[in-house]
């Protein structure tokens, strides 16, 4: 079953900021990468914590800049992963 896009947001928010102090102030349209936070480590340890949340897999073509720059871009990147919702 697809996530709710608020929780999946507010799980990598509560992720990436309890990384320490230098981390505490992102939001979810900070840019990551132009702030200096996203490192190799923390896409690492991005990657391993949704793949162990929400039970998805990421091919390498998916693990792009533009797919992690924001908390925003990486919730979309997840909840893409789903098939869509049905109506109703």
């Amino acid at each position: 079953m697809k996530p709710d896009r608020q929780q999946v947001e507010a799980d990598l928010l509560q992720f990436v900021q309890a990384r320490g102090p230098r981390y505490a102030a992102v939001i979810r349209d900070t840019d990551l990468l132009d702030g200096g936070l996203l490192d190799s480590l923390l896409l690492t340890d991005l990657i391993l914590h949704i793949e162990g949340q929400h039970g998805i897999e990421f091919d390498s073509h998916h693990v792009s800049p533009g797919n992690f720059r924001t908390v925003s871009a990486i919730a979309d990147l997840v909840l893409d992963q789903f098939p869509p919702r049905p109506p109703g």
